[in-house]
């Protein structure tokens, strides 16, 4: 089985990772087959993006290790490809929880404590000097000798690059070599933005400590432009005007210093229009609503392992300025699913959707105990799963498998309003850039957001639909219901006489290896595309 290492460096890389694995739990066939190796790097230990990120691989893996731990991938059942949650995470050795160990030495470590400044004399004392030439070493706590690494680096990635120098030597990078086989089919990426100070600075080293091996590996790099920018503070030192100076002066030191020669395959992607956010140099108080970019680039991850435009070494894209919401607004246009290109629809944002239709129906039919009545549920014991979802046996796979989903709901709903975000008053503007994919507080034959209507045709357009269902008989009539939905779990439950089916009625039992958080999650998943299909054919 192939293997894809993703390495998600600084807060943007966390953020596209987050993204990704909403991809991943979509069930996107590109990855039927790959083992995932999530490598998170960032010198800030208590960034809360990181930790979000952390959260959210920690739920997709315990739904992925309850329903398919016993379950053999090569299974040639209906339900195997495109599966949600399917694609296995691994922990690369020596990770915990899928970072890497690259933090400061103490706390509150400056830059010049890393670099052993205060003891550069006598014969070093050239060194020294050398480095007050390239640094600034006034007694000023923002200078770059005195800068506080704790939260990261601030935006200065020639600090950044010394600190990354280290990666190379170390024991996990030592695991990443051993396990990558390039010739076996291996895929690595690695991301991180160009305007800041830890993914300008951590993607040179990556790439150059991956070519190094000199084992053919061939290395994508998806480099974010600007696309958000903080909003103004006196003696910040994260400075938005200064975003676009840094990007090019990291694209142009890429290019003269033959970086971009030992990267097979380059994705650009940024908002010429960025996104307003909170203040924050980093820690706990770095948490950024999700953003068409991110889902972009997680996009672009995809674009790379399917391995499509082979002959195509460059690859560009920002969003539409002509659609870009007027600042201080909260409506104004957005894009929805279906004004993105054919092959994104279909390989990516489809899926999207049938997970949406998925983790709803389990919130709101299996959580609640709504569809009790039906086969399925009683023949899976989905009753018991969950009574006990939450202080249960925690060896029951399906019980753990209930909980872990039902979380995963939460956070899924989560991102899906935050790359809509419309804003928060005055406190926080609204993406500049609105993505309207699924509403899942919606019913399900409105789960997909088509377009936006105007307030002022809005009772018009609500009354002359009322009229034209009453006129035509359609009154409280959708083209997809939760019915249709309880209906295809119980079709898709039972043995078609040709192994095919998950329940034997004529011994009233699962077939022999059909464990229930296997099946469930195969049903769940098949129904849910049989409801995306009525919701795309229906007139």
């Amino acid at each position: 089985m192939p293997k894809l290492f993703i390495f998600a460096i600084g807060g943007t890389g966390e953020r596209v990772l987050r993204s990704f694995t909403m991809v991943l739990a979509s069930g996107a066939p590109t990855f039927d087959n790959y083992e995932v190796f999530p490598v998170i790097i960032d010198y800030d230990t208590e960034n809360a993006d990181k930790d979000r990120t952390v959260k959210l691989l920690q739920n997709y893996a315990a739904i992925h290790d309850a329903a398919f731990t016993r379950h053999s991938a090569s299974s040639d059942l209906k339900g195997q490809s495109g599966q949600f949650f399917a694609a296995k995470l691994r922990n690369l050795n020596g990770l915990s929880n899928y970072v890497f160990p690259f933090h400061p030495a103490t706390e509150h470590e400056k830059f010049r404590e890393h670099i052993g400044y205060d003891q550069l004399a006598g014969d070093t004392l050239g060194t020294a000097k050398l480095l007050s030439s390239l640094y600034d070493e006034s007694k000023r706590s923002d200078t770059e000798l005195n800068l506080d690494m704790t939260v990261g680096f601030k935006g200065n990635p020639n600090i950044g690059s010394v600190v990354f120098h280290t990666i190379n030597s170390t024991e996990e990078f030592a695991n990443f070599r051993s396990r990558f086989q390039p010739e076996s089919g291996d895929k690595v990426i690695v991301i991180g933005s160009l305007f800041g100070g830890t993914g300008a600075s951590g993607i040179p080293e990556i790439v150059k400590a991956i070519d190094a091996m000199q084992n053919g590996a061939k290395i994508a790099t998806i480099l974010v432009l600007p696309y958000f920018a903080p909003n103004e503070k006196k003696d910040g030192a994260i400075q938005a005007s200064r975003f676009n100076s840094k990007t090019k002066a990291a694209l142009s030191f890429y290019k003269d210093s033959g970086l971009m020669d030992k990267i097979d395959k380059v994705y650009y992607v940024g908002d010429p229009y960025p996104t307003i956010v909170p203040y924050s140099e980093g820690g706990k108080e770095q948490i950024n609503n999700a953003n068409i970019v991110e889902l972009i680039a997680a996009m672009m991850i995809e674009h790379y392992v399917a391995g499509r435009d082979a002959g195509q070494k460059e690859f560009k894209f920002s969003p539409d300025a002509n659609i870009v919401v007027s600042p201080g607004k909260k409506s104004g246009q957005r894009l929805f699913i279906y004004d993105f290109d054919t092959i994104s629809i279909n390989n990516v944002l489809n899926h999207l959707v049938e997970l949406a239709i998925g983790l709803k129906f389990f919130h709101d039919e299996i959580k609640s105990k709504k569809a009790s009545s039906k086969d399925f549920y009683k023949y899976l014991s989905l009753e018991q799963a969950i009574a006990n979802e939450d202080n249960g046996d925690k060896s029951d796979k399906l019980r753990n498998l209930c909980f872990a989903l039902e979380q995963f709901y939460a956070k899924y709903q989560a991102w899906l309003k935050e790359i809509d975000f419309e804003g928060n008053g005055d406190a926080i503007p609204a993406n500049s850039h609105r993505v309207g994919l699924c509403d899942m507080t919606r019913k399900y034959s409105e789960i997909i957001i088509k377009e936006a209507v105007k307030a002022d045709d809005a009772d018009n357009a609500d009354f002359l639909k009322r009229a034209s269902n009453y006129i035509f008989g359609n009154n409280n009539k959708d083209s997809l219901s939760d019915d249709y939905l309880l209906t295809r779990m119980n079709y898709h439950i039972r043995d078609d006489a040709k192994g095919n089916g998950h329940y034997d009625t004529a011994t009233n039992a699962l077939r022999v290896g059909h464990e229930p958080e296997w099946v469930f999650a195969d049903i769940l998943h098949l129904a849910s595309v049989d409801g995306f299909k009525v919701l795309t054919t229906a007139k």
